[in-house]
């Protein structure tokens, strides 16, 4: 296999449709590993750091078919990484990190991908990537045979949903019958104002005014007022508008929604990647606060599931510990972070570092956890 570095953003759309293959065939799916997502987001929005990138490909002999890609940015030394290094790139709209790899050639294409990162950087950070994921485990079976070592700064847990054949049992099981009834109580008061119906559009079904209503609704909330809801900046609503129609024209965009007398008054945008769903951007009209209505339009999803009006192997949230959505959804993923030292010196600084960093452990305590933008900004929905 060989490495191209991409240093001009620019030159990725010529990689457009192998870009979407090699998706198509991931090691393990990741929406916001699309060339649907971060063209767009390159396009659009801010970054705070140049932005690279490198694909891996078959030789020439073989087609030259692509079986890695990653995006990246240079990262200053830090107190558990003292060297210059590099990060994979994340948009502030991204709920996952980590880089693509074809599931047929995973370990040679991440072995050829951090070949080439040597000639270029001491180390890689990866960024709340699956914990025990089988990208995980490509990344550990490489680091090891390269002698390099890989050091893991901090996990968390997240919400999500794992179908199986006993999933109807397990959401039900998990929400309490106390809570459920009490949401019952929520939507036939909210009943009370007229009729009250839950939506499942997906692909051609998702309108450009299911889009904008969206879109209009998040504003019209918490997010408006602080100046961070899409429509607060245009250049997060062009990334959104581009984004979402990339999506949508492949049929891998959904949206649920909570309708009275047919106006929505909660909606939830959520992405595909092969058969995995990612949600991704919630929101409600603020002047039904007090009947809940994004609970209510997330229990029309658990519902809906069940009939099924969809098929998923997998469902990310996207959400921070100690959401909402726990409360809703049975299942849980480990999410990690950590670094890569690629050569002996980085090691050795790397080593030593956690080393010290235990060791101030114990003496006073471990550092506050600094959440993500993009994490943070995923607030629960209000009851």
């Amino acid at each position: 296999m060989r490495a191209e570095f991409h240093d001009r953003i620019d030159t990725l759309s010529a990689l457009h449709v192998p870009w979407r293959a090699l998706e198509s065939r991931a090691l393990e799916p990741n929406a916001y590993l699309s060339a649907r997502f971060v063209l767009p987001a390159l396009k659009w929005l801010p970054v705070t750091a140049p932005v690279w990138a490198v694909s891996v490909h078959d030789s020439a002999a073989r087609g030259a078919e692509l079986r890695g890609l990653g995006l990246f940015q240079p990262r200053a030394p830090r107190p558990l990484f003292p060297l210059p290094h590099a990060q994979v790139y994340t948009s502030p709209h991204s709920f996952l990190g980590g880089v693509l790899l074809d599931a047929q050639a995973a370990h040679p294409a991440l072995q050829t991908m951090l070949e080439a990162l040597c000639r270029r950087t001491h180390g890689l950070r990866l960024g709340h990537a699956p914990r025990a994921g089988a990208t995980a485990r490509v990344v550990h079976d490489v680091v090891a045979e390269r002698g390099a070592s890989w050091h893991e700064e901090e996990w968390l847990e997240r919400a999500c949903i794992l179908r199986s054949a006993d999933w109807a049992c397990r959401w039900r099981q998990h929400v309490p019958a106390t809570r459920l009834q009490g949401y019952e109580r929520q939507w036939r008061k909210l009943a009370e104002s007229g009729e009250v119906s839950w939506h499942y559009l997906r692909g051609d079904e998702v309108q450009d005014r299911t889009i904008d209503r969206f879109m209009e609704l998040e504003h019209a909330g918490w997010k408006g007022e602080q100046g961070t809801s899409l429509r607060s900046d245009p250049r997060h609503a062009g990334f959104f508008h581009e984004m979402t129609r990339g999506f949508r024209d492949e049929g891998d965009l959904f949206f649920t929604e909570l309708r009275l007398n047919g106006e929505v008054v909660a909606s939830t945008c959520n992405l595909v990647s092969g058969c995995d769903g990612f949600a991704f951007k919630v929101c409600f009209d603020p002047l039904y606060a007090k009947r809940s209505p994004g609970i209510l339009n997330e229990l029309g999803f658990l519902k809906g599931l069940e009939s099924p009006v969809d098929h998923f192997r997998f469902i990310d949230s996207g959400s921070v510990p100690g959401s909402f959505i726990e409360q809703l959804w049975p299942d849980r993923v480990q999410l990690h972070s950590g670094s890569i030292a690629l050569g002996a010196l980085t090691r050795a600084a790397a080593q030593t570092a956690k080393a010290l960093s235990l060791l101030r452990r114990r003496l006073i305590g471990p550092p506050a956890t600094a959440v993500p933008v993009a994490l943070r900004e995923r607030r629960p929905v209000q009851p």
